[in-house]
C-alpha cells in the first residue's frame, strides 16, 4: 500500500466515502446518482483521497486469500468487539463499508514491512531429529520473523516461534529440552517411560501427554500456557518443594521472586501465532506494538503516551507491519510520523 504524503483528518470524510464505496460498488446507481457521487468526489482533494484509501483497503483485502478460518475471525473481531468499542469510545458510527476494510486489511493483508510488496517474513519448515548419540547437543533454532517445527526422536513435536532456541537434551533416563529464548509449542507424545521436561531459565515444567506452550519474555519472566493434558512448574533449585500443577486453560506466570496462574478461556487465543496469526482482544495499542514487533526487524515505534493507552482488537498476518499500521490509520487518530530502514514511527494525528 503506498504511503501517501496527506491525509484526510475529518473522520466524517471517511464515512462518506465508504457510504460511496458502498453504493458504487453495488452497481445499482442511476446515472443521476453517479453524477452525484462524481460530483463529491471532484469537490475537494480530500474528498478524493478519502475515497481512494478506502477504495485501496477494499482491493487489497480481495486481493488475500479468504480461508474459512480469516473469515470467521474477522467477523467475530467485527461484531463482538472492535465495532462496538470504536462507538463507544469514540462516538463514531463506522459505515459497513470502512469497517469492513479495517478488519480485512488488518486479517489478509500480505504487504511485508510497510509500503513494500513481498512475500510473508515467516518462514516454517520441518526437522525431524533422528536418534543418535549427538541428540545430546540438538540446537535449533529461528531467526525472526520464522517459524520451525521439530520433529523429536520420541514422536512428540515442538513448533518454535519467532527468535527462538532451543536445545534437545534426550538421554536413556529422560526427555529434556532447554529453552534458551523465545517460545516453543510442545506437544508430546504419550506413553513414555521417560519424563518429559522443559527447562526455561529457572523453571522446570515436567508434562505427562500433553499439549502446552513455554514463553520466555523479554521481561525474562516465564509463561507456561496448558492447552491439553497437566503439567507441572517447579523451581530447578527446589523441584519437589515448589512444583504447581496446572489445568487445561491455565497460565502460570513466573518471574525470578513470584508465580501467578490466572486461568484463560480463550487460551487457543494466545497459540494463534502457530498459523501465522497474532490476535488482540481489547489490548494497549503499546502491548499490541511490542507483540507486532517479536516478527519483524524494523519496530514500530510510538512516540504519543496517548495512543499507548488506544485498545484495540483485530487479527493480524505475523510479520506484515503494514496491514497493522494501515488499520490503525484507518481506526485511530495514527499517523505515519517517519520511517526508514530502522524503524517505523508513529504519532497522534490531530
Amino acid at each position: 500500500m503506498a504511503c501517501h504524503s496527506s491525509e484526510p483528518s475529518d473522520r466524517a470524510l471517511f464515512e462518506q466515502a465508504a457510504g460511496w464505496f458502498d453504493r458504487v460498488s453495488s452497481g445499482a446507481l442511476s446515472g443521476d446518482e453517479l453524477a452525484q457521487f462524481e460530483q463529491w468526489r471532484g469537490a475537494s482533494a480530500d474528498h478524493g483521497l478519502a475515497y481512494r484509501e478506502v477504495e485501496a483497503a477494499h482491493t487489497e483485502a480481495k486481493s488475500a486469500a479468504n480461508s474459512n478460518e480469516m473469515l470467521a475471525l474477522r467477523h467475530e473481531a467485527l461484531s463482538r468487539v472492535v465495532m462496538p468499542r470504536l462507538r463507544r469510545r469514540h462516538g463514531l458510527t463506522i459505515s459497513g463499508a470502512i469497517a469492513a476494510s479495517i478488519l480485512a486489511v488488518a486479517g489478509t493483508s500480505t504487504l511485508g514491512e510497510y509500503g513494500t510488496l513481498n512475500t510473508p517474513a515467516a518462514r516454517t519448515g520441518v526437522a525431524a531429529a533422528t536418534p543418535s548419540a549427538s541428540i545430546a547437543s540438538a540446537v535449533y533454532r529461528t531467526a525472526v520473523g520464522e517459524r520451525l517445527t521439530i520433529a523429536l526422536p520420541d514422536g512428540s513435536h515442538a513448533v518454535l516461534n519467532t527468535a527462538s532456541r532451543l536445545r534437545v537434551a534426550y538421554s536413556a533416563t529422560e526427555r529434556r529440552l532447554i529453552l534458551e529464548q523465545g517460545q516453543v509449542l510442545f506437544r508430546v507424545a504419550k506413553g513414555q517411560a521417560r519424563p518429559f521436561i522443559v527447562q526455561a531459565l529457572n523453571r522446570i515444567i515436567t508434562a505427562h501427554g500433553t499439549v502446552f506452550d513455554v514463553h520466555i519474555a523479554s521481561t525474562k519472566k516465564v509463561k507456561v500456557a496448558l492447552l491439553e493434558g497437566s503439567v507441572s512448574v517447579a523451581d530447578v533449585s527446589a523441584p519437589t518443594e515448589t512444583a504447581m500443577q496446572l489445568q487445561p486453560k491455565e497460565v502460570l506466570v513466573a518471574s525470578s521472586d513470584q508465580i501467578q496462574v490466572s486461568r484463560d478461556a480463550d487460551i487457543e487465543k494466545r497459540e494463534s501465532w502457530r498459523d501465522g496469526l497474532i490476535i488482540f482482544e481489547d489490548e494497549s495499542l503499546g502491548d499490541a506494538v511490542a507483540e507486532v514487533n517479536r516478527y519483524v526487524s524494523r519496530p514500530v515505534v510510538v512516540q504519543d503516551e496517548r495512543l499507548r493507552q488506544i485498545r484495540v482488537s483485530g487479527a493480524f498476518k505475523t510479520g506484515e507491519t503494514a496491514a497493522f499500521v494501515e488499520a490503525l490509520r484507518l481506526s485511530f487518530p495514527v499517523r505515519v510520523a517517519s520511517q526508514n530502514n530502522d524503524q517505523i514511527v508513529l504519532a497522534y494525528r490531530r
